[in-house]
């Protein structure tokens, strides 16, 4: 019982320091609201990012990265939104979004970055693979980038703990919950929830985030929460054994399907689910969208 009380009261303090930060920009709230597959949705995401300039300079230079590779310099919202396309343009919004409010200066924060934009593109790229679970991929992008919220909330309030959480030498995302319990009290997929409460998100993406590293026991019902539980649990492991390895692009087609199995699906549920080799024909692109989308957001 004092265990738990004082679990809660860490909590209830950290949750005050929530309240202090400040609301996602307006702007890129709206932008996240319109719906890429809307026949208008170009004018509208043109006439909004007028209202942000620094946005709309960021948009036109992640559309020249080298990913892009435009034959001739984009000087327009026009020119970059045709050049990217709708869902590219959406994700891209949603991480200049949190970037307002947690921007990384140390190398872990920059690193805590990295993890979750390999998890968003990760994510997105699993759910449209499994048209099985019936997830949009743009949600499960934003799932992806917002699941590990809470450790970036850490490191604006608490960052001497989250160092030695860091150095606890986990390499696994049930060892992470662990080191959290044993320095904070809490976890930082609780106080993820209550900064997304804070944000206005959509509930079931704050029921997610709480919920990321629960296991998923039940049959995978499409559509539902453990399906997209399903997904981000795959991303979150497919990060930590493969795309934020320093020798990612150095390891074999076979040991990467290896890995996938044992260390990201898990289960032979799983597995059925998503073929390994399906997901490991896939992980160059993952890792090569997930790395011009660093590169533009300053985080390389």
């Amino acid at each position: 019982m004092v265990v738990a009380a004082a679990a809660d009261t860490e909590l209830e303090i950290m949750a005050t320091k929530i309240n202090e930060l400040p609301v996602l920009p307006q702007v890129l709230v709206r932008l996240l609201q319109l719906d890429p597959a809307s026949d208008d949705f170009f004018d509208e995401f043109g006439r909004l990012a007028k209202e942000d300039p620094g946005f709309a300079i960021k948009v036109i230079a992640l559309a020249n990265s080298a990913a892009s590779a435009p034959a001739a310099p984009i000087t327009t919202i026009k020119d970059a939104l045709t050049r990217m396309g709708a869902q590219p343009v959406r994700s891209m919004v949603a991480s200049l979004a949190v970037q307002r409010v947690f921007m990384p200066t140390e190398p872990n924060e920059i690193r805590l970055w990295e993890h979750s934009v390999f998890a968003a593109f990760a994510c997105a790229q699993i759910a449209e693979i499994v048209p099985s679970v019936e997830i949009d991929p743009a949600e499960a992008y934003l799932v992806g980038l917002l699941h590990d919220i809470g450790r970036f909330v850490m490191f604006e309030h608490a960052a001497p703990h989250l160092l030695e959480v860091d150095e606890s030498n986990w390499s696994t995302a049930d060892e992470l919950i662990e080191a959290d319990v044993q320095v904070y009290k809490y976890t930082h997929a609780e106080l993820g929830y209550r900064a997304c409460e804070h944000w206005r998100l959509p509930e079931s993406i704050c029921d997610v985030v709480q919920l990321h590293h629960m296991p998923v026991d039940s049959e995978i019902v499409p559509g539902s929460i453990n399906a997209m539980l399903f997904c981000l649990q795959v991303a979150d492991n497919l990060c930590l054994s493969l795309l934020q390895r320093d020798d990612f692009e150095e390891i074999s087609r076979d040991e990467r399907e290896q890995r996938i199995t044992s260390e990201c699906l898990k289960t032979e549920r799983n597995i059925r689910t998503l073929p390994a080799g399906e997901l490991a024909f896939h992980l160059d692109k993952i890792y090569a969208e997930s790395k011009d989308l660093l590169n533009g957001l300053g985080l390389t």
